[in-house]
């Protein structure tokens, strides 16, 4: 559950075809609220879309902390930054896909002192590639949580994804592209909604 009390909120009334348009958006991380370190598996499963069937056959990288991991019940700590992508192309694909017989390829991070892992707290989520073409509806659909320089460094390229007839409204008002990015870029975090309003036939 999005923790949004006091939390400015930015609902985008937008047509079906323009939801993927928002696909990359998830690559800049979104943050999601735990009240104690978690294994991956029950994490993902906790967010809109993923269920057991996807996750075992869709998901093939994924990274924690910048380092490649195969399984699926490694812990998620308050701080940690995870990664998903589906397969990648080449031999980079191979040695970094969860499980693969390339694995070993891989150069091990130098171990580092760690501290007490925090017990609740956030975790960034970044989704790449066709996981988040396919992910993106359910989750702005329920909200994501972003950070307001997350937000503006994806939309400061896409002025064309906040023109009519998508409508844009922040914190109740409405605004323009222009003074979305204003108001947005002082926001440490915020609540990014969709309304998807279904294509007319």
């Amino acid at each position: 559950m999005l923790p949004t009390v006091l939390l400015p909120k930015l609902l985008l009334t937008m047509p079906q075809e323009t939801v993927a348009g928002f696909a990359s958006l998830l690559q800049h991380g979104i943050q999601c609220a735990i009240d104690q370190p978690v294994e991956i598996l029950p994490f993902l499963l906790s967010l809109p879309g993923f269920n057991p069937e996807y996750i075992e056959n869709r998901l093939q990288t994924i990274f924690i902390n910048g380092s490649a991991v195969d399984s699926l019940d490694r812990v998620l700590s308050a701080g940690s930054t995870l990664a998903l992508s589906a397969a990648m192309p080449g031999l980079a694909g191979a040695i970094f896909r969860r499980q693969g017989l390339h694995g070993s390829l891989r150069s091990q991070p130098e171990e580092k002192a760690t501290a007490i892992p925090s017990e609740s707290g956030f975790v960034t989520l970044k989704l790449f590639n066709t996981i988040a073409i396919d992910r993106v509806h359910d989750l702005l659909a329920n909200g994501i949580l972003i950070s307001g320089k997350a937000f503006c460094d994806f939309a400061a390229r896409r002025e064309h994804l906040f023109q009519p007839p998508v409508a844009v409204d922040f914190a109740g008002q409405n605004l323009g592209y222009a003074e979305l990015l204003q108001a947005v870029a002082h926001c440490s975090k915020l609540v990014v909604q969709a309304c998807v309003v279904p294509n007319k036939t």
